[in-house]
């Protein structure tokens, strides 16, 4: 964690964030969340807690002991990365990719914004909101 606030302090924490999530360091991954985070997550209807989200992603990782999948990466892409006072703001394209356990291999593109808050030495999680970038494209007007 980097006790900065400025853009390459927050890229770097950003960075050890997603080796964190594509390492399956998952303690790691969601100490760097807010105690009071939301997620919006693309494969989950609903706005989540931090505790909501664990749970989430432990039934991927976890679920019936040996997890749903056999690796996945998620891939940040044009990111760019604002620092305002104590918050920033980090957006891009992302893909996630992987391998279930049942199936063959999946890829999902999408748009994300995670907003940041640098407390107490460190920066956090603060919300991160993530979709399919296909809705965008198929249903972004009426035709």
């Amino acid at each position: 964690m980097n006790s900065n606030t400025d853009v390459a302090s927050l890229q770097q924490d950003f960075e050890s964030w997603i080796e964190a999530l594509n390492t399956g360091n998952l303690d790691t991954f969601f100490s760097m969340f807010h105690e009071q985070a939301e997620i919006l997550d693309e494969d989950y209807p609903w706005r989540m807690d931090k505790a909501d989200f664990i749970d989430h992603i432990d039934f991927h990782a976890t679920g019936g002991g040996k997890g749903m999948w056999e690796f996945f990466q998620w891939i940040p892409r044009e990111t760019r990365f604002i620092v305002l006072g104590n918050t920033g703001h980090v957006s891009g394209f992302s893909t996630f990719r992987g391998k279930p356990r049942d199936a063959g291999f999946r890829q999902r593109f999408m748009g994300f914004t995670i907003t940041w808050v640098h407390i107490d030495g460190t920066w956090r999680v603060l919300c991160w909101h993530q979709s399919p970038l296909l809705g965008r494209i198929l249903e972004a007007s009426p035709t």
